[in-house]
């Protein structure tokens, strides 16, 4: 019950702005730190091991992450039903909600990684891979499913770990995070000389050894959630998956995208241009689990005032992460505009003429954060707050839909139209964004 009072405390008392400072700040740190190593593995193959094994990681890159997908779907539902219940004072609820889900969160998650595993070959076959891509692809995409079951519950557990307040050491946990993949990736390609299938070992190493320590306090009884017996609920996993799908949704067609670009891409400019796309794409990695952590750290803070009909304070936590995103997605616009090549290069050594190529096709694709934190902070909010609806069309709208609607219409404009397909995505999505929160969310919040 103390530890309870302590997270009532925090949520519903602290100040908006000190609040901000004492869960935002760390959790975006963190969230960079915990998705930081994968642009630092893609640098390391691309520096290591050469072209074809950077674009082979990157070709089976967007069919891993939709096995973490799922997981993230599960973390993300059930975290946002589990603030709203403890905001209820409904206790037993959210730890029969957090053991179903940690569960369904591996099983599913390792079913899915088996199943990409199965249909790989075919895949990167049919997206016009050579067997030397392919076979890069293969090993990298196979080494992460084998420790599928325990990794991907890394994820989960740092959503726990902030719905409990403890923010920091979900942040020192994501640096420990980092730091264990790149020792190991450091020492299997930069030592060892070993291949593709070595830097997928380190991540799984590291994340599955994070895993373990973040698990460590809740079998213990020392959070504010706790494991119980409890048999599986459909009305519970209705619940998670409902309030889960928006941030699949995202996911899953932020994925499919991907692998239509790399497709056409690889088509329209080889290797090189699927490397370009990797590198902006391992920029990317960096940029939005910034802006994912910001919300992410505050989503519990805002469900648990909404669910305890404190609207007007979870509106204003909300409004500090809006500020955020604005900031994070200027400063790194400043960033790409001023030094793509730079940015290119620190990934793959390149002759001018690819370099020249990388450094317009990077410039163009970062104008997308001019505008992304308007619908980023549309959907995080509604999310949030359980309003489903609108967060599922935002997602659906900026990961999936305008982006295959531009790459129909800008298809006939070979590989200089495809690398406008983000931004005008990124602008269309913010449009509608606008129009649903004037419409619906602001209307909600009032109420």
């Amino acid at each position: 019950m103390v530890i309870m009072s302590s997270v009532q405390t925090l949520f519903l008392e602290t100040k908006p702005s000190a609040l901000f400072f004492r869960a935002a700040v760390p959790g975006a740190i963190g969230m960079i730190a915990s998705n930081i190593y994968f642009s630092f593995e893609m640098l390391l193959v691309g520096r290591f091991l050469g072209q074809t094994a950077f674009a082979g990681g990157n070709l089976a890159m967007p069919l891993l992450l939709i096995a973490y997908a799922v997981a993230d779907m599960i973390a993300v539902g059930s975290s946002i039903v589990i603030s709203l219940k403890l905001g209820e004072g409904k206790k037993d609820e959210a730890d029969r909600i957090f053991t179903i889900a940690v569960f369904a969160a591996s099983i599913l998650a390792t079913s899915a990684a088996v199943l990409l595993t199965v249909i790989g070959p075919w895949f990167f076959r049919l997206m016009g891979a050579d067997e030397a891509l392919m076979r890069e692809a293969i090993i990298y995409l196979g080494v992460y499913t084998l420790f599928m079951p325990l990794s991907c519950l890394v994820f989960v557990f740092d959503n726990y770990l902030k719905i409990c307040g403890r923010v920091r050491f979900s942040m020192v946990m994501n640096i420990v995070l980092a730091v264990l993949s790149l020792s190991f990736e450091l020492v299997f390609l930069c030592i060892l000389r070993k291949g593709i299938g070595f830097a997928a070992l380190g991540t799984s190493l590291g994340m599955s050894i994070t895993c373990i320590i973040c698990m460590m306090p809740f079998i213990r009884g020392k959070m504010a959630l706790r494991f119980m017996r409890v048999r599986p609920s459909l009305l519970f996993l209705k619940e998670i998956f409902t309030q889960g799908l928006p941030s699949f949704l995202n996911n899953m067609s932020g994925r499919i995208t991907s692998i239509l670009m790399n497709t056409l891409l690889l088509h329209l400019g080889g290797g090189i241009a699927v490397s370009i796309y990797g590198v902006f794409m391992n920029i990317d990695s960096i940029i939005v689990p910034g802006m994912y952590g910001v919300f992410d750290s505050l989503q519990p803070a805002i469900g648990y005032n909404w669910g305890a009909e404190r609207r007007a304070r979870a509106a204003a936590i909300a409004r500090y992460c809006v500020i955020a995103l604005a900031i994070i997605c200027l400063v790194f616009t400043i960033i790409i505009e001023l030094f793509p090549g730079q940015l290119f290069s620190l990934f793959l050594e390149s002759g001018i003429d690819e370099m020249n190529l990388a450094a317009h096709a990077i410039s163009i694709m970062g104008l997308t954060y001019l505008v992304r934190w308007i619908s980023y902070s549309c959907q995080s909010f509604s999310s949030a707050i359980g309003n489903n609806r609108e967060a599922t069309v935002l997602s659906l709208c900026s990961a999936l839909i305008f982006p295959l609607m531009m790459m129909f219409l800008l298809r006939n404009t070979g590989l200089e139209g495809l690398w406008y397909v983000m931004p005008s995505s990124a602008l269309l999505t913010s449009a509608v964004s606008a129009v649903i929160y004037f419409a619906q969310i602001r209307r909600i919040v009032k109420g």
